[in-house]
Parts: C-alpha cells; structure tokens; sequence
C-alpha cells in the first residue's frame, strides 16, 4: 500500500504528526549530511515546541559529522534500541525502503508502529510506503524546513543549521539546484536566523582528512575511462584502504571528484559492502545523460543523476556487465558525440 503526501502536505500528514506523543527518527545506514542534518534540526524544533523526539539510527554518528551533533542527540541501536519501545511513530528521513534503514526500522515494525517516510528519492511503484515523498526538492533538509514550517514549529539558527547542512551537502554547496529558486530562498532564510554558514562550508568542503586524500591516490591509480573518456570508473576491494585510517564510508564520497573530471559524463564506483560478496554500486551523471534507471533492475534507487544499489556476485563480471551497460546508455543519450572527450 502507499499513501503519499507531496508539497503542499495533506492534513492527514500533518495531523498524524501532531497527534503522536513519542516520534523516532531514522535516517538510512552510512548515514550523511542530508540525513543527519534534517533529523537534527526536527528534533530541535520539536525540542523547542515542547515536544518528545529521539533519534535513533542503525549506525553511530560518523566521526566526520560530530560538529553537527554538538548535544549527543544521534543514538543508535547497539546502544539506544530502548528508546524504539515508548515510540508510537517514526519518521524515515532521506530514504523510502525499509531495508537501507536496519534494525531500528525492524524493531518498530514488529511493534506494529506507523513508520512513515520524509523522503526527496522516487519511490518504486511496488512499494509499500507512507508518509511524504516529493522528488521535485534537491534535498530531504529542503524538505523538512517545508515540514517543520508548516508543522508551526520554530527555526532558530540551531534547527537552521541542520537544514543548511542538509541543503548544503545534498546540493554540493548549492551546485545542482534543479533550477529552482526556491532551495535558495529556503538558504537565504535559513541564514536569517544568525547563522553563521562559513563554518557548515568549511566543515563539509574543506576538511577532509589526511587519510582520505592518500586514499584518493589511491583510487585515482586505479580510474580506468572507456567512451573516449565519457565513462569514469573504478572497482575497488578491501585492499584500497589497508593502513590507511579513513572512515568506512571514504570510498563513497570520492565519486564527486571523478564526475568532475572534464568530458566525463557518467562516473561509476564499486567498493566493498557490509557483508562478504556484497558490493556497493554508485552512479553519478552530468546533466547530458540520465543514470537512474539502470540501478532498478538491481534492486538499487536514486536520482536521475545519483544513484546505488547493492551487488551480490564476482566483482570483475558485475563490472564488466555494468561498464558495457552505462557506455550502451551515453552512446543512446549522447549520441552525436560518441567515444569522443
């Protein structure tokens, strides 16, 4: 069954919020920016409104996220699974398949608790889903400013600062808007409040740790290109990251640097997953070519220019299938200009 409200939220959204008495919030494993951001700032104004809300994901906090979480408010299961018992609602931020979320998501099922999800990714139409989805915003921290608005809740610069970073990092410091004004109006609100956002930006964009530039080295030895260098990609194993101390979601984030590279289209990642055999596939795209799609199949989701899913199997067969398969994407998209930088 879905039930899906969009924006403007229908009133049964609302009132459902309004009525619970205890609400948790969850956000998907490996959690970033987006997530952490929008559930921190709704617990903040709920805070400020005088009511209950916890938040307790699958995973701790990311060192890399703790400026963002100065209070201690982001719990996780090993450590907070008490919290899902007194819970009479929970609310999925930045995903809409239970599966990316782990045990809490389970825990809170088995209890036969309503979770409902606030969410900006397309939900598959086989999906059983309730809560709100609209894809037309660029980020679930644009989302939930929308939510807490209209919920009647305040923004101070503490609930804005989780909302900025949200839109921040989701927008890559406000590059890929959509074309939509709005998400700027949403900021230049945001920065009303007294934030100050210069620290957000330097905190996201300019920290990285010194173990994640060697492990840049790294993947950059092993960037292969195909289509006349259209196609940037690269497979990595668990031996990427041995004697280096990166956090385990490193790999990922580097994706953003190879669909930078000049005349590249499509950007691939394969890196290791949680369990043994299991890899994780991340796609993104420039504005020419739409990548979405092919991650269904697999089971994976996304934007039409970001995207992932899981795989299971060899890694050099997977990446074989899936290189033959995004360059057969940019030849049918991009024809004009094929094998050519």
């Amino acid at each position: 069954m879905q039930k899906i409200s969009g924006f403007p939220f229908e009133n049964w959204l609302l009132d459902r919020i309004v009525a619970a008495k205890s609400i948790v919030l969850m956000t998907h494993v490996g959690p970033d920016a987006d997530g952490l951001g929008s559930q921190l700032a709704f617990c903040r104004a709920a805070e400020l409104k005088g009511i209950q809300v916890r938040i307790v994901n699958e995973d701790p906090l990311p060192p890399r996220y703790r400026w963002l979480d100065p209070q201690g408010l982001c719990g996780h299961f090993d450590r907070d699974a008490a919290i899902l018992e007194s819970a009479d609602l929970a609310l999925i931020f930045d995903a809409n398949e239970l599966q990316r979320i782990g045990r809490p998501a389970q825990r809170l099922k088995a209890r036969g608790v309503d979770v409902w999800v606030v969410d900006h990714h397309p939900v598959a139409p086989t999906l059983d889903v309730q809560g709100c989805v609209d894809i037309d915003f660029s980020s679930s921290g644009e989302l939930v400013f929308q939510l807490i608005t209209a919920l009647g809740w305040p923004i101070d610069a503490g609930v804005a600062q989780g909302l900025y970073a949200a839109m921040s990092f989701d927008t890559g410091s406000f590059r890929f808007l959509r074309n939509q004004s709005r998400t700027l109006r949403v900021a230049a609100q945001l920065l009303d409040t007294g934030l100050d956002a210069n620290p957000i930006a330097e905190a996201l964009f300019s920290s990285r740790p010194r173990g994640e530039i060697e492990l840049l080295g790294r993947v950059l030895q092993q960037l292969q290109f195909a289509d006349g260098g259209r196609l940037a990609w690269v497979a990595c194993d668990s031996s990427l990251t041995e004697g280096l101390d990166v956090a385990n979601d490193a790999i990922g984030e580097l994706i953003a640097t190879l669909i930078g590279i000049e005349g590249v289209l499509v950007a691939m990642m394969i890196k290791p997953g949680r369990q043994p055999g299991e890899h994780k596939l991340s796609l993104r795209s420039k504005t020419a070519v739409k990548i979405g799609h092919v991650v269904r199949p697999l089971g994976g989701g996304g934007h039409d220019h970001a995207a992932g899913a899981t795989l299971t199997g060899e890694l050099a067969e997977q990446t074989r299938i899936l290189v033959a398969q995004l360059v057969q994407e940019i030849r049918r998209q991009q024809p004009e200009a094929a094998g050519q930088v």
